[in-house]
């Protein structure tokens, strides 16, 4: 059997699905990377006052030391 790059035997022209499927699966992937990475970004706001509310804590801490 040779391979001839296309995705049915019948026809030596690709379905118009293999189209619409592609385009669908170009669209959602740009989709999910965009909040992937507005995702991302919010996590690591997150992430950054998480550790600022630690060093914080651990400066207070200090202070009822010395005191």
């Amino acid at each position: 059997m040779v391979q001839t790059g296309f995705a049915s035997f019948d026809d030596t022209e690709p379905k118009v699905g293999l189209y619409i499927g592609g385009i669908f699966t170009i669209v959602g992937g740009v989709f999910l990377t965009i909040a992937g990475i507005m995702i991302f970004f919010d996590f690591k706001k997150k992430l950054i006052r998480m550790f600022g509310n630690v060093a914080n804590a651990i400066e207070e801490e200090r202070k009822q030391e010395k005191k």
